[in-house]
């Protein structure tokens, strides 16, 4: 089903920083280069917009293919239908499903998938996305689908257990790896066969969420939301992981984990504990088997922070507040920060960088 295309967003001009904007209904394109200047707002760094309003409830995660010209966008209500404080108690429609979006003319694919998606992974050629399907309050999701994104056409679909969320792939592309709530842990598996190479759930903590390979095919990471930790896992025997040790995040709520390669360092967004409480940026470099957590750098923007998104070269993170319509804008080298605002309703929730 084609979307309504909006002002688009020229791929190959400026570079793009894409928001998924929840419940308005919509993709942002901002500038890059605007957005880092340190001065320009919103209305100056916006390139365009692409209307999604035939999905409902709206785009709550987004990921943009090695090329930089596609889009796959999560629609539906990832866990906020269930806890809808956290982000303002606003009135949540129903639905969800997956979309693959042309950021040049702003046209969208439907392609349905057996759950309503949540957490995307892009395998490194761009040909085949990965989607964690968790479902909603009311139909709790138990499938990863696998997508060919040329065809727009589901390849397979492989139940993991109920509740998985967040999915990512090695940086080579032949594992991967999926948080599953209900069992507590991770699962991984080979991309060439993942029916038949899906390890046992290894349990990390309570609430599992967002997961990442770190710079090889051995080691990952997977945050633990109310535990308040990130785990670090031994990956290198695939079929058999094995969770080391886990480490504090020291401040509000892990939920999102981004591993950036440039700096070999984990960001991990804190969300709030409590009303009028800040969030917090927290960066984990590693020693050995072990992470350190550095000084929290504080936030301008409030709850909920899904993930931080950065440029190739490290230089930039970019963090979505969806209760304050404010996108953080942070200097990993100076810990500078900055914050932009605009939307009305709950977004933007999630944000890409083009590469």
């Amino acid at each position: 089903m084609a979307g309504a295309g909006g002002d688009g967003g020229a791929a190959g001009a400026s570079r793009l920083v894409v928001t998924a904007d929840w419940l308005n209904q919509s993709l942002t394109l901002l500038d890059y280069d605007k957005l880092v200047d340190g001065q320009s707002d919103a209305r100056a760094a916006t390139v365009g917009t692409i209307d999604l309003s035939d999905w409902e409830p709206g785009p709550i995660e987004v990921e943009i293919t090695p090329d930089g010209t596609t889009a796959v966008v999560s629609v539906g209500p990832a866990f906020f239908d269930g806890l809808p404080g956290l982000v303002g108690d606003p009135d949540i429609p129903p639905g969800g499903t997956l979309l693959i979006v042309d950021l040049e003319s702003g046209e969208a694919t439907e392609v349905p998938t057996e759950d309503v998606p949540l957490g995307i992974a892009i395998s490194p050629d761009g040909m085949t996305a990965y989607t964690a399907n968790y479902g909603t309050g009311d139909a709790r999701g138990d499938s990863v689908s696998i997508i060919d994104i040329p065809s727009r056409q589901i390849i397979e679909e492989v139940n993991v257990g109920s509740g998985p969320e967040q999915i990512a792939l090695s940086p080579d592309g032949s594992l991967g790896i999926v948080n599953v709530v209900s069992g507590g842990g991770v699962r991984m598996f080979e991309t060439t066969d993942l029916a038949g190479t899906l390890s046992n759930v290894v349990e990390t903590g309570t609430d599992p969420s967002d997961v990442s390979f770190l710079d090889g095919n051995d080691r990952a990471v997977a945050a633990n939301s109310f535990t308040f930790d990130v785990t670090l896992l031994d990956t290198s025997d695939p079929g058999n992981p094995i969770a080391l040790n886990s480490t504090l995040i020291g401040v509000g709520v892990p939920y999102g984990l981004t591993y950036v390669p440039a700096r070999d360092e984990i960001l991990a967004p804190a969300a709030a504990t409590g009303a009028g409480l800040p969030t917090h940026l927290v960066t984990f470099t590693r020693a050995g088997d072990r992470l350190n957590p550095g000084d929290p750098l504080r936030l301008a923007g409030q709850n909920f922070p899904l993930t931080a998104a950065v440029d190739s070269e490290g230089e930039y993170a970019f963090v979505a507040h969806i209760v304050d319509h404010e996108l953080s804008i942070i200097e990993l080298e100076t810990g500078d920060t900055r914050s932009i605002e605009w939307l009305t309703e709950p977004g933007p929730s999630y944000v890409a960088v083009q590469p």
